[in-house]
């Protein structure tokens, strides 16, 4: 940001040069002034060039790491925090890219117990025991991603919900009731 401001400031000074040199050439009727102008012009398209150049790299970096979409640990260390044991393995993922118009981000992994108690001593999670789920699951959004299938859990699947206050973030957590397989689904608005 210092470069661009430096290049800024000599431009502009370049370009108030130019114009007192030009005025002072016609004014007193001296080509010497005139063409030490063009000079001084020819230098401030040279600065306003690099100046350009400069400004659409640096913007295109910050763009670019903006718009380059995260990994599975990436979404999973920002919604659980950095895990505090190597037994997760990330399966499948969604991101959820643009608030309001994704849904939400969708994860399935796989992880230890100890992992999963630490997850669920985050928030304050409700808590669901469904039996037979293939008659009582219903989960808004789920069938836009094939992958997400929590009725692949088995006949009994634990379900962790947590709302906060404003309502702008629900986390669904669909496990097994060993909790070695998970579901979440984090919905943030």
């Amino acid at each position: 940001m210092k470069e661009l401001m430096t290049l800024a400031l000599f431009s502009g000074l370049t370009f108030i040069i130019f114009i007192f040199l030009i005025v002072v050439g016609y004014v007193k009727k001296r080509n010497v002034f005139k063409r030490l102008s063009l000079v001084f012009l020819f230098v401030f398209f040279v600065l306003i060039s690099w100046s350009c150049y400069q400004f659409l790299s640096k913007s295109y970096q910050n763009v670019k790491e903006v718009i380059t979409p995260r990994t599975g640990d990436e979404i999973y260390d920002t919604l659980f925090d950095t895990r505090k044991s190597n037994c997760v393995q990330i399966l499948q993922y969604q991101d959820q890219v643009i608030p309001k118009i994704d849904y939400a981000i969708w994860l399935h992994f796989r992880t230890c117990p100890s992992e999963l108690k630490r997850i669920l001593s985050k928030h304050r999670f409700s808590k669901e025991v469904v039996t037979s789920p293939s008659t009582s699951l219903s989960i808004p959004q789920y069938k836009n991603i094939k992958w997400f299938n929590p009725l692949s859990l088995g006949d009994t699947i634990l379900i962790y919900e947590y709302v906060n206050e404003r309502r702008s973030n629900i986390q669904t957590i669909f496990t097994t009731p060993q909790g070695n397989e998970v579901f979440v689904r984090d919905i943030f608005d």
